[in-house]
Order: C-alpha cells, then sequence, then structure tokens
C-alpha cells in the first residue's frame, strides 16, 4: 500500500509530462538519432525502470520463499515426530505402572547453601 504511495504520484507526473510534451523533437543517444516526444521518451524510460524495480524485488523474495517452504516442511517433519512421540507415550502409559518404570534410588540430602554476600557501595561524597 505505500509503494502505491510513492509509485502513484510519479506514474502522474510522468503521464502529465507526456500529455503537456506532444511535440516531436530529434533525440540522440551515443550514434543512434531518432525523432519522438519528450514526454512519450519519459513514458518507456519510467516504465523499463519500474519493470525493473520490480525483477529486483521479485529476485530479492525468491530467498523468502524457498526459505519458507524449507521452514514448512520442518514444521511437518517436528509434527510427525511428535505424533509418533504421543503414541509411544500413549503406548507406554498403558502398561502396567510396577513393569514400566523400576524404584527410583534413594539419593542422598545435599546440605543447604550459604546465603550471598553482597557487597555494600562505597559512600558518596556530596560535593556542592
Amino acid at each position: 500500500m505505500i509503494r502505491l504511495f510513492i509509485t502513484l504520484p510519479f506514474v502522474l507526473g510522468l503521464i502529465i509530462l507526456a500529455a503537456c510534451n506532444q511535440g516531436s523533437a530529434p533525440m540522440t543517444w551515443l550514434e543512434w538519432q531518432w525523432n519522438s516526444s519528450p514526454g512519450v521518451l519519459a513514458l518507456l524510460t519510467g516504465a523499463v525502470f519500474y519493470a525493473l524495480g520490480y525483477i529486483c524485488a521479485w529476485i530479492g523474495t525468491l530467498g523468502q520463499i524457498r526459505r519458507a517452504r524449507k521452514a514448512e516442511q520442518q514444521v511437518r517433519t517436528l509434527e510427525t515426530e511428535a505424533a509418533t512421540l504421543r503414541a509411544s507415550v500413549a503406548a507406554n502409559s498403558a502398561m502396567p505402572a510396577a513393569a514400566a518404570t523400576p524404584a527410583p534410588a534413594a539419593v542422598p540430602p545435599t546440605p543447604p547453601l550459604a546465603a550471598p554476600v553482597v557487597p555494600s557501595s562505597p559512600p558518596t561524597e556530596n560535593r556542592t
């Protein structure tokens, strides 16, 4: 939408220029010479560079499209892995609890940690 606000005044200006400059004038570029109106030349130049800008933007989005497809494929793969893991968890939870896991070994208690010592800030002097 913002491109429209940039492009529309530019295109309208070129159209007005082409409408106001309808007289033929000799044009030269390097060794080529032709007769054309300046307005038509401005419209053709604007159209060519607009097309080049569109192609450059399209090429820039090709990489983003490729990355998006790759990410979608990775999401599908992860979803299938999650589904298989859920199925295996559901199958394991259907087994009796005593046969599924052995009793955990006793873990010795750990002593509590000492409280951290926070250094006090140095006194600040009030110099006036």
